[in-house]
């Protein structure tokens, strides 16, 4: 199964498609960089229920509550990102890769051993296009991920 993520808010819609093979390999390669956060999901839930509904329960539980909170859930993160979360790459649910994590994961990559870089580089085709995605993302709104 591979993944397609498309730039936030971009107009037109930009889109970069991995196939299983190389996302596997890409999302390897990025936790060997340390681009990779690994988050409480639990916690996250947590703290995107009450940014959907800041002080009180929704009134009535119905579609619009379900949205809010599926929405809060898919765009909440760390408070200060080290990487991109592992699970917003591992499943496509329409999570919200922040420019704040994107930015996080290129620091971890720009900061790591340039050899290591260069050997990651060597084995994906697809690498340097990757690493530019995420730089464009991470000027503009970041990433869904579907």
């Amino acid at each position: 199964m591979g993944r397609v993520l498309t730039l936030e808010g971009g107009s037109p819609a930009a889109h970069y498609f991995f196939d299983h093979f190389n996302f596997e390999a890409v999302v390897r390669a990025m936790e060997g960089l340390g681009m990779i956060q690994d988050l409480n999901i639990l916690d996250l839930a947590r703290v995107a229920f009450h940014r959907a509904f800041p002080g009180h329960l929704p009134d009535r539980p119905g579609p619009t509550s379900v949205h809010a909170a599926m929405e809060a859930l898919r765009a909440v993160g760390a408070a200060d990102p080290t990487g991109i979360p592992r699970h917003k790459l591992g499943t496509a649910e329409g999570w919200l890769i922040t420019p704040g994590e994107i930015t996080a994961a290129l620091a971890a990559y720009h900061q790591a051993d340039p050899e290591r870089r260069d050997a990651v580089a060597g084995r994906i085709d697809e690498w340097a296009t990757w690493i530019g995605f995420l730089h464009a993302a991470g000027d503009h709104g970041g990433l869904r991920s579907t």
